[in-house]
């Protein structure tokens, strides 16, 4: 058959299906089978070369429904939610536009029906028009789809990189044990052969606000690059595809359009954010037999790189809860972070030996490190649990410390070598002031000094905590949970971290 102008084999198979013949007397088939078609290029002698060498092709499975439908003893059930008669069909390819596979059957069906003939309830000629696009049912779904390009091989550095796009989505926006939200870093052939981010429904919105879908961000050569060396092949793609398996909800046909509107706009960003060009560009991207470097005029939504904020956020969340936890939360958090499997609030209250109503209440304090969803516990994100495991154990001692022991440590900060020690040196020379707080909150620490900018306010935090873990003998990420600076820029604007750690950045 022809489809916009190419030839294309079109090959027809059956096979049983343990569905029970109907009980209607004009049913005349005593097995009943499911139909397979199968659609690729005329070039190729089988479908099954067609997929080995990754060319455009279809399958379609097509089996008959019926009311009461059942199946034959030792099969299992067959699936009619609705009851009603006509046609299920699974339809699997490559390479065409997503609309297109229904179109595609109904080709392939009209040209088959000129050389056999058949129909599920007598032996009559196919009916191409029983699979009208326009006829699919609203409870049809779909559960994969990708969009990508095929980028220039060296041009995907930033897509790649540990600290790169795949990565810190994978790290910032999946649970440390969220389903099946996972990162794969594969370089055994070649830079960047394999590496993946998968994000769960909850998390898509965060990433691109308005977005509700299950996805997977992904770089991949093919499987063996040196063969393909000096070809369009040898460059890698970079996709993003739907993941059904982790999202919440059916996605039905009729949503198609945000299905492409959620893809398109996640490999878009995915490109801006890596600065790599979203218009045509044959300096980065490479065509091949269906990828080409053309534009399209539509309607998509580019936003800044969410994704250094979010790890703002998380560190403020990090830093400005663990400052305040208690015996149990720091049990709580430790236990999270060394428990291999997944846990609920009951098995946790368990194993550190508390109350559940304690454990509750530690949940409540700790929001936003801790998720509890569906009765299962997680640390909110990869990134937290990574911030968290270089904290827990500097928490945990600073509360078994005591807060006589803080005090203790702020006193030797603040007369250490009769005002002649690089703290107070420091103070003095930015007029720093520090106002003492009652109970376990951070002390007050305030500047005369004026800086230009948050660059430069930030600077001058680091110093300061420098020179405390000098004078004081502590590690630097201890000044964090000591200290509530508070610095005004020249130009009036207040900088206010919740602690010292704010400005520190990750542990050292």
């Amino acid at each position: 058959m022809e489809i916009d102008g190419d030839e294309w084999a079109v090959e027809f198979g059956f096979k049983g299906c343990g569905i029970a013949s109907r009980d209607d007397p004009s049913f005349r088939l005593d097995e009943v089978r499911e139909y397979l078609v199968y659609v690729y290029p005329n070039a190729y002698s089988s479908w099954s070369d067609a997929k080995k060498e990754a060319r455009k092709r279809a399958y379609f499975r097509i089996s008959p429904r019926w009311p009461d439908i059942e199946t034959i003893e030792g099969a299992r059930s067959m699936s009619n939610p609705c009851d009603i008669e006509g046609y299920d069909i699974e339809m699997e390819g490559a390479n065409w536009d997503f609309e297109q596979y229904p179109h595609v059957l109904q080709r392939a069906l009209a040209s088959l029906a000129d050389k056999q003939g058949f129909r599920f309830n007598s032996p009559t000629t196919i009916h191409p028009k029983d699979f009208d696009p326009e006829a699919t049912h609203p409870t049809s779904n779909i559960v994969d789809a990708e969009l990508l390009v095929r980028v220039v091989d060296g041009k995907t550095g930033k897509v790649i990189a540990y600290d790169g796009i795949i990565h810190r989505i994978s790290l910032l926006l999946s649970g440390d044990r969220e389903g099946y939200a996972k990162t794969v870093r594969d370089d055994r052939e070649c830079p960047g052969y394999y590496h993946t981010a998968t994000i769960g429904s909850m998390r898509a919105s965060e990433l691109i606000g308005g977005h509700r879908l299950a996805k997977e961000i992904k770089h991949y050569h093919v499987q063996s690059p040196d063969a393909v060396e000096g070809t369009p092949l040898e460059n890698p793609k970079i996709c993003v595809s739907f993941q059904n398996s982790v999202h919440n909800e059916t996605l039905y046909w009729d949503d198609l359009d945000q299905l492409e509107r959620e893809l398109d706009e996640t490999l878009l960003n995915v490109l801006e954010w890596s600065d790599i060009p979203t218009r045509p560009d044959s300096q980065f991207y490479v065509a091949d037999d269906y990828f080409e470097v053309e534009g399209s005029s539509r309607w998509r939504k580019l936003l800044r790189n969410r994704l250094p904020m979010i790890k703002e956020k998380q560190d403020a969340q990090v830093f400005g809860i663990a400052s305040q936890m208690n015996e149990t939360d720091a049990e709580i958090v430790d236990t999270l972070l060394t428990d291999g499997g997944t846990m609920s609030p009951k098995d946790l209250a368990r194993a550190i030996s508390v109350s559940i109503d304690t454990v509750y209440r530690a949940l409540k304090r700790l929001g936003p490190l801790v998720e509890h969803t569906y009765g299962e516990l997680q640390i909110a994100s990869k990134y937290i649990a990574q911030e968290m495991v270089g904290y827990i154990d500097s928490i945990k001692d600073s509360i078994h410390e005591g807060l006589e022991g803080a005090l203790d440590a702020l006193f030797r900060a603040e007369t250490y070598g009769e005002r002649d020690d690089p703290w107070t040196r420091f103070l003095d020379r930015y007029g720093g002031s520090i106002r003492e707080t009652e109970g376990a909150d951070p002390d007050v620490l305030e500047f005369g000094f004026r800086p230009a900018d948050f660059r430069e306010a930030r600077r001058l935090l680091l110093e300061g905590a420098a020179r405390w873990a000098e004078v004081t003998g502590e590690r630097i990420r201890r000044f964090g949970f000591e200290f509530a600076p508070v610095v005004k820029l020249v130009d009036g604007t207040m900088y206010a971290p919740k602690n010292f750690a704010d400005a520190l950045g990750k542990p050292g």
